[in-house]
């Protein structure tokens, strides 16, 4: 991670120091521009006019330096950095030409020496051929502007990936760190965490970012190397005495009762780590106390739950009215149960609060009335619910005019899983349901209306394949950062005489696997090509050979013929597998992409100019699905899901086949989440005014300028609070 890399990736620019010197002299360095330029053009990007001028005016020692900076971060983005060298080292023509008992035998020979035998082919000469693409140009932003990044990225309301609090530690470790702007609100606790964490290293105090228990016990998880969201447990590290001191203190201030029954199991062992029998006089060690041997701890949920269980909506909505957040997390529950209550069972032993207001509910002879108290007690709370909650929760209502048979759910943790729930919802009564997005709407409007005006807004129709980001911790770097489910054109450019399209994964370490299944229109498998199936003539599909030793590094590449593929299957899913061995995290390292090629037997077999996207595959699990080609569409459907293994001590397509038709189901029928077209055109209602043409507006949203679907920080800071 460098200031060059970071910069590039989030702001396709580089960062002017100030230090860069004019040229005195008549003559400038056009040459040596342009020889750079040359150079980055060969990796796909470009200087952008701007830049080209300004760097004409320095002089050759600020031109060299950064170029040296530039030339090995770029590399790195596109995977040019490493050397791509297949089993077949003319493919893919090699591969089509050879028969399957040529290619069959080279493999069994391969496997029988454990990798120690390798075919020996003569590395033939490939021709030029031109590949139409899109460059992309290299800006410049100032110091100041870089930093705000930082500041940005701890603004989001969503959780931040590996990479971005990687990028919130670089900046923190500058010298320049004084300089930061760390926001007087964070409104997403786990990135608090990370803030709190070097503060309290450095010896300053945190308590500005400790209001809850819940932020201690993140704060320690972060310290271990654990998942701050809390879904898995962590092993505690010891830690020094004065920094258990700091974090009892704290504790102190915002411990209760309910915060740590949330987390009892980790906070019993916490408790042992922090040693809270030496602070025997404070609060702390009397919750600590009351924890550890099983005694009841007040809390919300339990009432809520109790109030769940006896079907009593007036209890549910007394108690939830005091929790707008956890209104809107639970109101499509109230609601079934608005419509399936009859009776409530007077025996049920309750806590003394919920029990008074059991005893005051009375039955409705109206199913529908009782739904509108619901909804009119939930609009009455609206407005105390934060934006981003409420955004999530008007695009589950999308999904509610129709019956649910069922849904996708993507349980919180550091691993994103998709588990696809058989269920069976009504929908929703169409004027019940009209209320209640009207009223969500209008918060939402009121609330963005107060922000600075948009002017005249046109927005890409494209932007309705795109959902709003969300669970961000999870997702994998990559040249272009995204949400799960966006779909794109497979080519930047958008190129139609584009028609092969190469896969492309490189390793160092034990065996990993690229395979590509294909697939119906109802997502079942009906094709693949992998180790053990090298070619599918069919589809004109072509692996280049499957390598299991790679101490030195080793790519594997496949090349599909789009439209010939879109003659058999709609769907091609790229997986990658680790055999038989440790997961993609304990690789020292692994990288996986695609390219678009119009003439896929000439130039080099790695071209990093026609690299689309790159992705480092750098989770705890041995099998992912990165993305899912829409072959008759065009386009390129971001997934990023582990696959998990069925049924076979070895890990292939094969043992994984149920998982990965299951992942792509999953994400292909999610229809429970706003877009980004919905909303910037919310936006637009409330501070904008929507016009037809891009040439007419003020600010345009849309895949190529504006706010992007790969800048989900910004989205996240700015368009959803």
């Amino acid at each position: 991670m460098d200031k060059t890399t970071i910069a590039l990736k989030k702001f396709q620019a580089i960062v002017l120091s100030g230090s860069e010197v004019a040229v005195t002299q008549k003559q400038t360095n056009t040459a040596q521009v342009l020889t750079l330029s040359a150079h980055l053009m060969s990796q796909g990007f470009t200087l952008s006019e701007d830049l080209f001028k300004a760097m004409n005016t320095w002089s050759l020692e600020a031109l060299t330096e950064v170029a040296a900076m530039l030339m090995p971060a770029v590399k790195q983005l596109k995977g040019s950095d490493v050397k791509h060298k297949p089993m077949y080292p003319n493919f893919p023509e090699q591969v089509i030409a050879a028969s399957n008992v040529e290619l069959y035998l080279n493999a069994l020979l391969y496997y029988y020496t454990y990798g120690q035998w390798q075919p020996e082919y003569p590395e033939l000469p490939r021709e030029f051929a031109f590949e139409d693409m899109k460059f992309q140009a290299i800006g410049m932003i100032d110091g100041a502007t870089f930093r705000g990044l930082f500041t940005t990225l701890l603004s989001s309301r969503d959780s931040l990936s590996e990479e971005d609090k990687a990028i919130v530690q670089w900046f923190m470790a500058q010298d320049d760190a004084d300089q930061l702007c760390v926001p007087d609100d964070m409104p997403f606790h786990e990135n608090k965490c990370l803030v709190a964490a070097n503060w309290l290293q450095q010896g300053r105090d945190i308590a500005p970012l400790v209001k809850t228990s819940t932020d201690v016990l993140r704060i320690v998880t972060y310290l271990s190397g654990g998942d701050v969201s809390l879904a898995d447990n962590t092993k505690f590290k010891s830690l020094p005495r004065s920094t258990r001191r700091t974090l009892i203190n704290q504790l102190e201030r915002v411990i209760n009762e309910e915060d740590i029954g949330r987390h009892r199991n980790k906070w019993v062992r916490l408790f042992h780590n922090l040693h809270i029998g030496d602070y025997a006089n404070k609060k702390a060690y009397e919750i600590a106390q009351k924890a550890r041997n099983g005694g009841k701890l007040a809390s919300f949920y339990s009432d809520l739950e109790i109030a769940l269980t006896a079907c009593n909506v007036d209890a549910c909505l007394e108690l939830l009215k005091q929790r707008p957040g956890e209104f809107g997390r639970r109101l499509d529950h109230i609601i079934r149960i608005a419509v399936s209550v009859d009776v409530v069972d007077s025996e049920i032993k309750v806590h003394s609060f919920t029990n008074k207001l059991l005893n005051s509910f009375t039955v409705r002879p109206e199913i529908k009335d009782a739904q509108k108290q619901v909804i009119k007690a939930f609009l009455s709370i609206v407005d105390a619910i934060p934006v981003r909650n409420l955004l999530q929760l008007y695009g589950h209502l999308n999904s509610r005019s129709s019956d649910t048979k069922e849904r996708v759910i993507f349980p919180k943790g550091s691993l994103q899983k998709a588990v696809v729930v058989d269920t069976h919802l009504d929908a929703l009564d169409s004027d019940l349901l009209l209320e209640l997005q009207r009223g969500i709407r209008n918060s939402l409007t009121t609330r963005f209306a107060k922000e600075p005006s948009l002017g005249k807004v046109w927005i890409a129709p494209e932007l309705i394949d795109c959902p709003l980001p969300a669970q961000q911790r999870s997702a994998s770097a990559g040249l272009h950062n995204m949400a799960r489910g966006t779909r794109l054109p497979i080519t930047a450019d958008s190129m139609a005489d584009k028609d092969t399209l190469r896969l492309f994964v490189y390793w160092k370490g034990i065996d990993i696997d690229l395979s590509a299944t294909f697939h119906a229109e109802d997502g079942c498998m009906i094709g693949q090509v992998s180790y053990t199936n090298l070619k599918s003539d069919k589809c004109k599909a072509y692996h280049s050979g499957d390598i299991t030793r790679a101490r030195h590094g080793a790519s594997e590449f496949i090349d599909i013929d789009i439209p010939s593929a879109a003659k058999h299957a709609r769907y091609l899913a790229m997986n990658v597998l680790v055999y038989s061995g440790p997961s993609f995290a304990e690789h020292e390292t692994c990288f996986v992409g695609w390219m678009t090629r119009s003439q896929p037997n000439s130039n080099e077999i790695f071209d990093p100019a026609t690299v689309e996207q790159k992705i480092d595959l750098t989770q705890n699990c041995r099998s992912v699905m990165p993305v899912v080609f829409d072959l008759q569409e065009r386009k390129v459907v971001w997934i990023d899901l582990p696959v998990s293994q069925h049924g076979f001590h070895h890990n292939n397509v094969e043992s994984s086949q149920a998982s990965i038709q299951q992942k792509l189901h999953a994400i292909l029928n999610v229809n429970n989440k706003l877009s980004l077209y919905e909303l910037f055109e919310l936006h637009a209602a409330a501070r904008g005014e929507l016009v037809e043409t891009p040439e007419d507006a003020d600010t345009v949203f849309t895949l190529t300028k504006g706010v992007t679907p790969f800048d989900v920080n910004t989205i996240n800071a700015e368009f959803m609070g």
